[in-house]
Order: structure tokens, then C-alpha cells, then sequence
């Protein structure tokens, strides 16, 4: 047995600095970092941005309900298990079940890590630089910075990864210190150091850049470690202890060697297997997202993570993730004094610099190579070393005897805290005015990223070629262009055929690439706007073709703009479902969810009315109120003119795309309520009389999904809605399924007839039945399933015709003359003959494939919306 003599106790000691002597300074540095990472802490209910994913895995590893709605769901196996290691996951779940399951409770991990940090950092610098301004000062850039604030505040695996990784990179310092002054290192501090490693990489992979860094400093230390009686120790720590940590943290999966299909049955060749697979899927993964920044960016004035956007009439809550920029600089200068300095002086580099510079090239260098997106707050395990190198600099100027240098120093530090101070609300998601909102916002890299950038229109005559038309040369059949957009399709029966009566003739022959689009653009007057699923708002001229003005929003906008006097007013939301209510089941729409409105001229924002559920269907207008439904199934009439709630009802579940329809004073709007998946425990029509604020009747109808995603028609005081009766989602990825037409009658809520329409084979999560479409006493609708489109008889439900189009269909079609004009879910557009069905004119325009957005037709013109983002007007002959 080894005995240590006193002098190497004391110096085993060392390892753990002292920090009493340093009270007056770390507890009030401790104290800002508390209070900035748990104020407000559950202050947002919703799971905000990645908490989707991991919450969520937390909730099912303990056999919890999940927030949102999980597929192939397997209670106690992490459901993203290809993307992340568990550990961190674990944490979280071990928070819900401390403490229940609430916002507060699975950030507190994630904050309570964070806001240790500081005192790391002040151990570190004191460690490297033996100067206890520089401790302090890099503990209190520590306890504001903005990257380590707003993701400790979040229940990501960053936020518990990352405390791991400076911990771990503090006790390699001082290990390879020590190394290099020949004190005694145990064998505890090894084994501490191993077990470290390996929670910091199994909360994330950015543990592994630890470890990369631990072998590259063993490996210039590699003469005295291998000297060392623990040599086999050093090795292990960084190897074997580490990844049999990693192996353990997966162990609520061994039992049943993982429950899924494409892993082996053998525990440990399906560990392997599974980190090979999230490698591979890792590595290379590359996504559309609207923040994304490349590696490259981070030194400059990055593009900051959007992890939060909630905008208010008159305030503005933003939490963004990034780093004070002056900081970033300040600390790139300084250590490339510190290289020079050292090169000069010594001819090599000093074990402080040559530490921060292998801290840089691991940290920075592994996300310049991996080839996967990327997003700025991967920069946060970089910003500790910066932090204590823009530090040392400062005091190191201060401590030169001329007095300019000094007052250089002291301009540092003035500056540093200035712009902390200024971009500190951004940083912790307090509400600001929106005037001082738009000033902190220093460049337009730090609105979201489009999806694409092309030019605002492109000419496509190669592509959009005219369409000919065998209809009557005269164009009776359709109303002037309108004044106003009050709802979806314009009216009850879904016919948008448009006289054009302005001089000037429309502009055709054009592309604006928007991202997919939802719902069909409005057109007023002589302009044209459209939302997308890429969060933007267009305005473009319908007589020039050029785009007028875009918005980028915090969520999808998946509605049609309604216009209204100076207004552009739109819903924002997307599908996923946010939360499960035990008496209304699955609730839908994550993020930040609305109505906002926009000046009709300039694009400015006039006012926003936040909602908790999603907005995607389109509104309905009538008398400047704004009726809709959201995704928690809360009916609301709000003020057009500055979005003021008047009045609203609680309805049942949510409404997907049902977009309310408006008949004198009645109000008509569909909605699903989902206690399991599959099927809906009930599907509802419901009539609101908009004078009384009361519900005059509701019907539960006989089917299983997709009623909430469909807009109904009407005409003659009769209401048609096509829903799913039966569903079945098959292993092959899709889904089986008929559709069913209903007629009800407006005045009672009594089924005057239904018909099935057939049924047939879909892939998952694509949209289940067509939207009916009314004209000269006859309903037509498509079936995505089969690919058929039907025309009934509108009141006795009569089968007319039935005709197989070449792909399937969602829009509705519409009817110019005796012509009906539908998009194809595979680009193409085809003619049809209103009173037997025959088809007379295919043509394929190369947008690629149309999906619930209906066409547009002018006299010689078709605007046309695809699913793959492009708006098209098109040329007819």
C-alpha cells in the first residue's frame, strides 16, 4: 500500500482550489447566475424548440404520457434513439419524477448545471493564470453569457452536457499541470475523471470533443505519463472507464435488447449497431432549418438559435441563442497575443496557450469537418476559453504601466458591459418594446434563414407553358377580382374563378418560390398574397409579377391571407401536437401560435393575438371580426381592427384545417378530439350563431379521422364535409383508408345523406380526403385514396359520375363554365368536363405536386400554388 506524504496530499489537494478566500466575489457572481437562469423558468408552458424531443423521451422512458404524440410508441425506450446518446434524457426524467411534470421541473436540470458553472470557470482561470482578476472576471462574463444563459434555461442535452464538459476539461488541466510539475496524481482522480468523460459523453456527443481533447494532452505529456507508475490508469481514463460509463447509461434497454425490430436481440451487438447508426445518421445528417448556421459564421456575428419568438401588439419576447459578439472578438485577439507573445519570447508555446489553442482546434475544428447542419449555440463549449482569454487580455492591458493601455483595458471592460446590459433581455426572453426590440437587432443574418434564396421572380416559359383550353371562348362564369379576402375560398361553395377587369392585363409566365404552400393565396385588387410553410408572408403585383414586400414569421403560416381595408391578417401554426389534456386529448400546434396582422402596403406588423394551439386553418371575416379555431379547439372572435379577443367559446379538441364558413349568422366549423391515435373518440360539426355567441347545434358523425383537416361547402341550406370512417396505418409506411361525403342540413344538424367515395392506400401523415365543391345543384369532390373525383347530386346524393384521375387529388376542383380545373398531387393540372366527367385536357407545369390549395383562373391566366413551394401564374390560351 502506497502512503502519500504530506506534501503530496497537499498537492493531490490542489486539484480542488480554494475558494474561500474568494467569497465576496463568487457569491454575488453566483447569485446573478441563479437568478438569471431560474426566473421565469416555467414561465412558457409549451415545449420550446428541441424540449419537443427530449422531454418527450424523458416522459416515455418513465412510462408517462408524452407531451406530444409519439408513433410506434414504446414505453420505456427512448423514441429518438438514433439521434442522441440517454443519459442526459435520464436526468430529465429523474427531474418529472422529483418534482412532477411541469415546465419548471424538466428545465431544472439543465439551470441548476448552468448555474455551477461559473464557480468552473473561476476555478479554471485561477488554475491557468494564477491571478484572481482574471478568475473573476471570467466568472462573471460566465454568469451573463448569453449562450450559457439561454440553453441552461432549456431542457435540451446541451444545457447538461455542457457542465459536464467544462468540469472535465478543468480536471484535465490540472492533471496535465501537474503532469508537467511532477506532482502526485491517485488513482480516485483518475477514475473521477474517467466517470466524467463518460456522463459528458453520454449526455451528447459533444462529450466526445472532451475526450479527443483528454488523448491529444495525454498524448504531449505521453514521456512523463508513460515514467508514471499509473500510466495504465491515464490510458483507461480516457478509453475504457468512459465508454463502459457510456455502455451503462443505456441499461433500461437491456432487458428486452432494445425493443426494436432493426437491432439484434444481443445486448451488446445492438449497442454497437445503434452507435454506429447514429454516426452515420449524425455525421452527414443535413435538414432545412430556418436557423441553421454554418461553422464558419461563429466568429463573425453569427446567426443566433431562435429558441423562442412570441410577439405581442405592442412588446416582444425573444430568446436567442448567442454569445455577446464582442466578447468573441475580444477573446480571438487575445490569444492570438498569447501565441505571438510566446513564440517570441519562448519559441514554442506556454501549457496555458498551448491548452487553449488544442481547446480551440478540438472544440471548433470537429464542426468545421462534420458535414451535417449545424446551428450557432454548437459554439457554446468554445466560449468559456474565450471568456478567460478576453479576461486575461483586459487585465493584462490594465496592468501595463502606460496610462493608455490601461484606459484600453478599462474600454474593454466598459464595452463588454454596455452591450451585455443591451442584448441581455434577448438572452433570458423578457418582454420588450417592440421599438427597442427592432434596434437590438444588429444585422438581417439574424432573422430566420429562408429556404431558399432565388431571385423575388424568375421567368419560366420554358417550364410554365400555356395552357389550352377546349372551353367556350366567352367568360361568363366568374365574379370581379375582390376588394377584400374574408375566408376560405371566398364563399360558401369554394368557385375561385375571377373576372379581370383592370385595363392593365395580368402579368403571367412567372415563378415566386414562397416555400409549400398550405392554402390558396388571396387575391385583391391588383396584388397577390400568399403564407408558406417556410414562415413567410408574400405580397407580390398581379400586374408586374414582382414581389412587393416578405415577412418572415415565427411559425408556419399555413392559411390564406385574409384582406380586409389595410390589413393582411393570417394563423400561424404547425402540426405537431403540444400537449395531451385528459379531458380533450391531443392538443396541436408547438411554438409560437396566432393571428397576426400586417399592413396591406408596407409588410410592417400591425398587431398579434397569441393563441396556445396552432392557427392553421383559415379564418373566417365578417363585420370586422375574425372568427377561428384552434389547435386546443377554442372558437375566437377577435377584433380585425387590433386584435382584441371579444368573445370565445370552448368547443372539443382541435381544429386542423377545417376552416370556418360563414351563412348570414351562422357559423360552421369541424373538430376532432384524439384520446388515443387512432381512431378520433369524436368528430364534430358544430353551428355557432355569431349574434348570440351560443352553439346552436353539434353532431358527432361516424368517422375516424380527418374531419378537422376538411373545409366544408355549402349551398341551399344544406353543409357538406367529407371525413374518414376507417383507418388502419399498415407497416409499409401507409396507411389504409375510405372517405365518406356527408350532407347535413345548416338549420338542424340532421344527415340528409352520406355516401362513400371508395378507399385505397396513402402514405402516412399526407392528407386523407378531398374538399367538397359546389356548383348547379351538384357536389364534387376528390378521393386521394383512389384517386377518384365524384359529382353527386347536392340534394338527394345520387352517384352522376365517377371518373380515376392520373394521380390522386386534395383541392377542390372549380368550375369555369362547364369546365372543372383541379391540381394533381403529382403537378399535374387537369380539365374536365363538369356533366360527365370526361377528361379533356391534361398538361404536367412542372411546379411539382398541388395539395389542399385550390386553383385561381382569370380570363387568360392560372395562379397556381404547389406543395413544393413554387406560385405560378400561368398563361391560357
Amino acid at each position: 500500500m502506497i502512503s502519500l506524504s504530506k506534501e503530496q496530499t497537499h498537492r493531490h489537494l490542489r486539484l480542488y482550489p480554494r475558494l474561500l478566500p474568494q467569497w465576496w466575489v463568487l457569491i454575488p457572481i453566483e447569485m446573478v447566475a441563479f437568478l438569471v437562469r431560474f426566473i421565469g423558468l416555467g414561465r412558457y408552458h409549451g415545449l420550446i424548440y428541441d424540449e419537443y424531443y427530449y422531454v418527450t423521451a424523458a416522459d416515455v422512458l418513465i412510462h408517462h404520457k408524452p407531451p406530444v404524440l409519439v408513433k410506434h410508441l414504446v414505453y420505456g425506450i427512448d423514441p429518438n434513439l438514433l439521434s442522441a446518446p440517454p443519459f442526459a434524457k435520464e436526468v430529465i426524467a429523474a427531474a418529472i419524477m422529483t418534482f412532477g411534470n411541469h415546465p419548471w421541473a424538466w428545465r431544472l436540470p439543465g439551470a441548476l448545471l448552468g448555474a455551477f458553472v461559473p464557480i468552473v470557470v473561476y476555478a479554471l482561470a485561477q488554475s491557468i493564470f494564477h491571478n484572481r482578476q482574471v478568475a473573476g472576471i471570467a466568472a462573471g462574463l460566465s454568469a451573463v453569457d448569453g449562450l450559457m444563459v439561454s440553453t441552461s434555461r432549456l431542457a435540451l442535452l446541451d444545457s447538461i452536457a455542457f457542465p459536464f464538459v467544462i468540469w472535465n476539461l478543468f480536471i484535465l488541466w490540472r492533471l496535465y499541470d501537474d503532469l508537467h510539475n511532477d506532482r502526485w496524481i491517485t488513482r480516485k482522480t483518475l477514475w473521477m475523471f474517467g466517470i466524467t468523460l463518460g456522463l459528458g459523453f453520454s449526455a451528447k456527443w459533444i462529450g466526445a470533443q472532451s475526450i479527443l481533447m483528454a488523448w491529444i494532452i495525454f498524448a504531449l505529456s505521453w514521456r512523463r505519463i508513460w515514467q508514471s507508475p499509473r500510466r495504465v490508469m491515464y490510458i483507461a481514463s480516457v478509453t475504457v472507464i468512459p465508454l463502459v460509463v457510456y455502455f451503462l447509461t443505456y441499461a433500461y434497454a437491456f432487458p428486452g435488447g432494445f425493443h426494436q425490430s432493426w437491432l439484434p436481440q444481443n445486448v451488446f451487438l445492438a449497442w454497437a449497431k445503434l452507435q454506429w447508426l447514429i454516426l452515420k445518421n449524425m455525421w452527414t445528417l443535413q435538414f432545412y432549418h430556418p436557423w441553421t448556421a454554418n461553422a464558419w459564421t461563429w466568429l463573425g456575428l453569427p446567426r443566433p438559435t431562435a429558441y423562442l419568438w412570441i410577439t405581442g401588439a405592442h412588446d416582444t419576447i425573444r430568446l436567442l441563442a448567442f454569445s455577446n459578439p464582442l466578447v468573441i472578438w475580444l477573446g480571438l485577439f487575445s490569444l492570438l497575443i498569447m501565441v505571438g507573445r510566446d513564440i517570441k519570447t519562448a519559441h514554442r508555446l506556454r501549457p496555458p496557450t498551448l491548452f487553449f489553442v488544442v481547446w480551440f482546434l478540438v472544440f471548433y475544428g470537429t464542426w468545421l469537418l462534420t458535414p451535417r447542419s449545424k446551428f450557432n449555440y454548437y459554439f457554446l463549449s468554445m466560449m468559456p476559453m474565450l471568456i478567460m482569454s478576453t479576461a486575461y487580455g483586459m487585465v493584462q492591458l490594465f496592468h501595463i504601466a502606460q496610462g493608455r493601455w490601461r484606459w484600453l483595458g478599462l474600454t474593454e471592460g466598459l464595452g463588454v458591459g454596455i452591450t451585455t446590459l443591451y442584448l441581455f433581455p434577448l438572452w433570458v426572453g423578457l418582454p420588450m418594446p417592440n421599438g427597442f426590440y427592432h434596434s437590438v437587432f444588429w444585422s438581417p443574418t439574424w432573422n430566420a434563414k429562408p429556404k431558399t434564396t432565388p431571385p423575388s421572380t424568375q421567368s419560366v416559359s420554358a417550364h410554365v407553358m400555356p395552357i389550352t383550353t377546349k372551353a367556350a371562348a366567352s367568360f361568363d362564369a366568374g365574379a370581379s377580382v375582390p376588394q377584400e379576402w374574408s375566408g376560405f375560398e371566398t364563399g360558401l361553395q369554394h368557385n375561385t374563378v375571377f373576372n379581370w377587369d383592370n385595363p392593365i392585363p395580368l402579368q403571367t409566365g412567372y415563378i415566386l418560390h414562397t416555400g409549400p404552400v398550405a392554402d390558396q393565396p388571396a387575391v385583391v385588387g391588383h396584388d397577390g398574397f400568399v403564407g408558406s410553410n417556410n414562415n413567410q408572408l408574400i405580397a407580390w403585383n398581379l400586374l408586374s409579377g414582382r414581389r412587393l414586400w416578405t415577412d418572415t414569421l415565427p411559425n408556419m403560416v399555413m392559411t390564406t391571407p385574409l384582406v380586409w381595408k389595410n390589413e393582411v391578417i393570417v394563423g400561424l401554426g404547425n402540426k405537431a401536437f403540444r400537449s395531451y389534456s385528459q379531458t380533450q386529448g391531443w392538443l396541436r400546434g408547438t411554438g409560437t401560435n396566432g393571428l397576426m396582422a400586417f399592413n396591406r402596403i408596407t409588410g410592417k406588423e400591425l398587431w398579434f393575438t397569441p393563441t396556445i394551439g396552432e392557427d392553421m386553418p383559415t379564418p373566417a371575416l365578417q363585420h370586422g371580426v375574425i372568427y377561428e379555431v384552434t389547435g386546443t379547439g377554442q372558437f375566437l372572435a377577435v377584433a380585425a381592427t387590433n386584435g382584441h379577443v371579444l368573445w370565445s367559446l370552448p368547443l372539443a379538441g382541435f381544429d386542423s384545417m377545417s376552416s370556418p364558413i360563414i351563412d348570414g349568422n351562422q357559423l360552421f366549423v369541424a373538430t376532432n378530439v384524439y384520446m388515443k391515435a387512432y381512431p378520433a373518440s369524436s368528430s364534430t360539426v358544430w353551428d355557432i350563431n355569431l349574434l348570440t355567441h351560443q352553439i346552436v347545434w353539434h353532431i358527432n358523425l361516424p368517422v375516424a379521422s380527418g374531419l378537422s383537416d376538411n373545409s366544408p361547402a355549402i349551398a341551399d341550406n344544406i353543409l357538406y364535409i367529407a371525413g374518414v370512417p376507417r383507418i388502419v396505418n399498415l407497416k409499409t409506411g401507409q396507411t389504409w383508408l375510405n372517405n365518406e361525403l356527408f350532407a347535413i342540413s345548416t338549420q338542424n344538424g340532421h344527415i340528409l345523406w352520406h355516401h362513400k367515395t371508395g378507399g385505397g392506400l396513402l402514405p402516412l401523415d399526407e392528407e386523407e380526403e378531398g374538399i367538397p365543391f359546389v356548383a348547379h345543384h351538384i357536389v364534387f369532390i376528390a378521393n386521394p385514396a383512389n384517386r377518384n373525383l365524384s359529382a353527386f347530386d347536392a340534394k338527394s346524393g345520387r352517384l352522376i359520375w365517377r371518373t380515376l384521375l392520373p394521380a390522386s387529388a386534395v383541392a377542390n376542383p372549380i368550375l369555369q363554365n362547364s369546365v372543372l380545373w383541379i391540381g394533381l398531387d403529382n403537378g399535374m393540372i387537369v380539365q374536365i368536363q363538369a356533366s360527365d366527367g370526361h377528361i379533356r385536357v391534361i398538361t404536367q407545369e412542372g411546379l411539382g405536386g398541388f395539395g389542399p390549395a385550390a386553383l385561381i383562373l382569370f380570363p387568360h391566366a392560372l395562379l397556381a400554388a404547389s406543395k413544393t413551394g413554387n406560385v405560378a401564374m400561368i398563361p391560357v390560351r
